[in-house]
């Protein structure tokens, strides 16, 4: 399977700063996406959108290839698990990706261009990937210093990802119950070295004092995270009104 790193899942909640020139761009449902510049006036144009869930399922034969069609990625953590991710979040990201704001060049080919041409491509994809079970079978990772992940996650993350990892699709917030462990793990890491730039200061704040043994028991902590028994799968919530900026 070819490797390739998505969103959000993302891991931890990405931030975009929502400009005046966002909040005033007209409604459009199908406009070609802006250049990089522009992400702000992208994404409310995708949260505009109506979606078509049809229409995304074919947009997702291509990320299938890496992230399977269940949209379950793999254990390596390379491929993340998206099926169930929060739609706003998925459609976040992959403007981010298209902007220099995320980076990994498969990724950034696919929500550009090549692949997604539209705001309502991004759209209706997101709402698709949303609309997916949540995968039950994500790596878990060695299990090793479970007690000091979970401390960690509950004085630093629970107040933003929620007490089960439920995240939130209104406030841009991944959901990351249940994401592969060595996707959490490197997005960890890639938060602390510089590497995710749509990822604002506090968040590096809330992990510069942390070890390795810190981050690979929150990674296996979260990995372990599950969605509560009747809790509404991630679809999408679009709505023609200036969205909430992202939380940080």
């Amino acid at each position: 399977m070819r490797h390739c790193r998505l969103i959000a899942a993302g891991l931890v909640c990405g931030s975009l700063a929502l400009t005046a020139s966002a909040v005033n761009a007209p409604p459009s449902t199908a406009v070609p996406l802006s250049p990089a510049t522009n992400a702000a006036a992208d994404l409310r144009a995708v949260l505009q959108a109506t979606p078509n869930p049809a229409q995304g399922m074919r947009l997702f034969e291509i990320c299938a290839d890496c992230h399977g069609r269940d949209g379950g990625g793999d254990a390596s953590g390379w491929p993340p698990a998206i099926a169930g991710q929060h739609a706003r979040v998925i459609a976040k990201e992959l403007i981010d990706f298209r902007a220099g704001l995320r980076w990994y060049d498969p990724m950034q080919r696919i929500a550009g261009s090549h692949v997604l041409h539209t705001t309502q491509d991004i759209a209706d994809v997101a709402a698709y990937v949303g609309g997916l079970p949540p995968s039950t079978a994500a790596g878990l990772g060695g299990g090793r210093w479970l007690e000091q992940g979970g401390r960690l996650y509950a004085r630093r993350c629970l107040w933003c990802h929620g007490g089960q990892g439920e995240g939130s699709d209104e406030r841009f917030v991944p959901r990351v119950a249940g994401q592969q462990y060595e996707y959490l793990l490197r997005q960890l890491q890639d938060v602390l070295e510089g590497r995710r730039p749509n990822m604002r200061a506090p968040h590096l704040r809330l992990l510069e004092s942390t070890d390795s043994e810190d981050l690979a028991g929150l990674a296996g902590y979260m990995s372990r995270l599950r969605r509560p028994e009747g809790q509404a799968l991630g679809t999408s919530i679009y709505c023609c009104r200036a969205p909430r900026a992202p939380t940080t």
